[in-house]
């Protein structure tokens, strides 16, 4: 499997608003919402609202989510997209502790 992330694997704002989330998974600092889609391929929209933080805070939670989704591609389904909201920004944004979490997420909605 090739760590890439093409930018057919991310959804912009136009893609994925106005359709029906339906809800995965919650940690302390995400939420996971997903909804089926006709490609056969995995992709993925990050929201972060603004009353969670600066900018550059915001930046940086979508660049290391789309990290982990570019390392971790295996724990995402085919023909589904997943939006991960930010509900928080941690007082410490270090990527092992996300990584953690988000693998958590992702893992507890494998076993349902």
């Amino acid at each position: 499997m090739a760590y890439t992330l093409t930018k057919n694997e991310i959804l912009k704002k136009g893609d994925f608003r106005g359709i029906k989330w339906a809800k995965q998974g919650e940690t302390t600092h995400f939420l996971l919402l997903g909804n089926k889609n006709p490609h056969p391929i995995k992709r993925i929209a990050i929201g972060v609202r603004k009353k969670t933080g600066g900018a550059v805070m915001r930046n940086r939670m979508r660049r290391l989510i789309k990290e982990f989704f570019r390392l971790h591609k295996m724990l995402f389904a085919d023909y589904y997209d997943s939006l991960i909201k930010v509900k928080k920004i941690p007082q410490q944004v270090r990527w092992k502790d996300m990584r953690e979490e988000l693998q958590q997420l992702l893992l507890n909605v494998k076993t349902r």
